[in-house]
């Protein structure tokens, strides 16, 4: 099924681009990668985009899916906002950007992805659900692509930039053959850092001049963490080429945006728990068309904030959670992690941002609780059959729709498509200043769509306990990792071995790996059916080690081309090993 907001030109032209880089087509390095250790996954991108890809079957679009191994899940498309009133010498105060169904930011880096047993773990389901196959239908080639994109990036892991990693040797600096990347005790942790320097593209805002770095973790597929993908979110006040020594930021906020689809996009509702500091949508029936052809009940999916942005008060009678561990001198700015929550409906009473300057005001207004429209300055409050204003902060649909009691969803717009605005603050920030939030993506599922809601509930608690005894263990330095035991041999390889290059047809780029068990010189050459030359990919002395070539085919024509390589050693002695050192690839255009 496909989300309405897909069916103007603007949906359609981003979806086009989403196509073309569907993960079954993506190779080494890719700039979008899959946290799928537990039953709940999640794309994620380089550049803070979290977009919909295709799910084979049954021709829907989804974030991720829900049980893991399905083609059907509850998030469509999410991402983070944020916005406030900046003092930094420019015109422009109001300036909000992030990512919903398109982005304003751009990589800093490339994405990195690791899992603490790639070295020994059947990796077949990690494979399915990133090939987007069933699976028995994954090969031993794409196993292998990604046990050795794990050990790439487990040993390139970016610790010197931010990356979290736990220091076995306790050094103070990451060594890949000791200490173990990704958060710590964790079993699957993706990492990108991202700018916001494409803000005008999104809602018309000039950049802030923010880097954002985001961590996304997840434990395990038992209950009831395997329903949880948590992540920290840093937002670093860097300023642009055009701020002032002063600037700041007031009155900012941080939203988690999310578009949840539960199986179909036109039966949801939404609803917030306020104790649980939970947005959440869930079904509006008991049973939902995509969910049921596999005999399931529709399940519910939320984001509770765990942690709200802290400030530096000098005061050690104070204390704050910041980067895993609590530390004195440090408060948090409000009282509540959850200080909002705004649910939309397509078509319903009220319109969402539009995507130039004027969507800046309208998602500014949501972010302080009011009406998008009039739009910033303006503040019109919710009508109250929906909204609940209180001394921590304002709250849609605050009911319990489980007991039918409060304000709850279906009073004002019927069941449809939702949009929800989750949101922290307000909150300042100076030059040089680190605002973190952690927030947890929960799913739940019962036996019809109320009880999925209390499954839900239970999954935030246990998250929520469970990131606190974290926090607790890290600060008192309680937690204990083995060390890793990862063989020599994925570090250097055996053999002499050329692979058969991904993808395979492919239409414009694809990727050659070769292994390379003692210093040589290699030569790695492309030729036409005819036997001439047509490109010289390496051609170079080269240390023992495990290599990928991307070959991108340019102007070249479509058609069969073929890829040989020779190693020449230091005792200048051909290498054959019995082994083909000759392979064919097929360009399709």
């Amino acid at each position: 099924m496909k989300n309405p907001y897909i069916t103007s030109g603007f949906f359609t032209t981003v979806l086009f681009f989403s196509l073309l880089i569907n993960p079954i087509s993506k190779a080494q390095d890719s700039n979008q990668s899959l946290i799928n250790i537990s039953k709940i996954t999640s794309w994620v991108k380089d550049d803070g985009f979290h977009d919909w890809v295709v799910f084979a079957g049954n021709n829907s679009y989804f974030n991720g899916s829900y049980p893991n191994g399905l083609p059907v899940g509850v998030v469509f498309s999410e991402g983070i906002v944020w916005g406030g009133l900046v003092y930094d010498g420019q015109p422009t105060k109001v300036r909000v950007n992030g990512n919903t169904y398109g982005t304003g930011c751009s990589p800093i880096t490339r994405l990195f992805r690791v899992r603490t047993d790639y070295y020994k773990a059947d990796l077949t389901t990690d494979a399915a659900s990133f090939f987007n196959k069933e699976k028995n239908e994954i090969t031993t080639e794409e196993i292998e692509q990604i046990k050795n994109q794990y050990e790439k990036d487990w040993n390139e892991w970016p610790a010197e930039k931010g990356a979290p990693y736990f220091d076995i040797d306790k050094d103070g600096k990451y060594n890949p053959d000791v200490d173990i990347p990704g958060v710590p005790d964790a079993v699957q942790t993706i990492w990108i850092n991202y700018n916001d320097s494409l803000a005008e593209a999104n809602y018309g805002s000039p950049p802030i001049g923010l880097e954002i770095q985001e961590t996304h973790w997840a434990y395990t597929n038992s209950e009831p963490l395997g329903n949880v993908i948590y992540r920290k979110i840093d937002l670093i006040y860097k300023g642009t080429s055009l701020s002032i020594p002063n600037s700041k930021i007031d009155s900012m906020y941080v939203c988690q945006w999310s578009n949840p689809d539960i199986g179909s996009y036109w039966d949801n509702f939404a609803g917030c728990d306020t104790v649980l500091n939970l947005g959440y949508a869930y079904n509006a029936t008991n049973s939902d068309q995509l969910y049921t052809q596999f005999n399931l009940p529709p399940p519910a999916v939320g984001y509770s904030i765990l942690e709200g942005v802290s400030k530096f008060t000098d005061n050690y009678a104070d204390s704050a959670i910041f980067n895993y561990k609590w530390r004195k001198g440090y408060k948090y700015f409000n009282s509540k992690p959850l200080n909002g929550f705004v649910y939309r409906g397509t078509g319903g009473s009220w319109s969402d941002p539009d995507f130039d300057y004027k969507g800046t005001l309208q998602f500014y207004n949501f972010m302080r609780g009011s009406l998008s429209r009039p739009a910033y300055p303006t503040f019109t409050a919710f009508p109250p059959i929906v909204a609940d204003y209180t001394s921590t902060g304002f709250y849609l649909l605050a009911g319990d729709p489980v007991t039918g009691t409060g304000k709850i969803d279906g009073v004002v717009d019927g069941p449809g498509v939702r949009e929800l605005y989750t949101i922290t603050g307000p909150f300042s920030m100076n030059l040089g200043d680190t605002a973190e939030v952690v927030i947890a993506l929960v799913g739940g599922m019962g036996d019809n769509n109320l009880s999925s809601i209390t499954n839900l509930r239970y999954n935030t608690k246990s998250a929520s306990l469970f990131y606190n005894y974290f926090v607790e263990d890290m600060t008192a330095g309680k937690i204990q990792v083995t060390p890793p035991d990862r063989p020599k041999s994925d570090l250097i390889p055996e053999d002499y071995v050329l692979y058969q290059n991904y993808p395979n047809p492919f239409n414009s780029g694809t990727t050659i790996k070769y292994n390379l068990p003692e210093a040589a010189f290699v030569s790695l050459v492309l030729y036409d059916v005819l036997g001439r030359e047509v490109k010289r990919l390496v051609n170079e002395e080269q240390q023992a080690g495990k290599y990928s070539v991307k070959f991108e085919a340019g102007d070249l024509s479509s058609g069969i081309y073929f890829y040989k390589i020779s190693f020449n050693n230091l005792s200048n002695k051909l290498v054959f090993d019995g082994l083909n050192k000759t392979m064919k690839l097929i360009l399709i255009k």
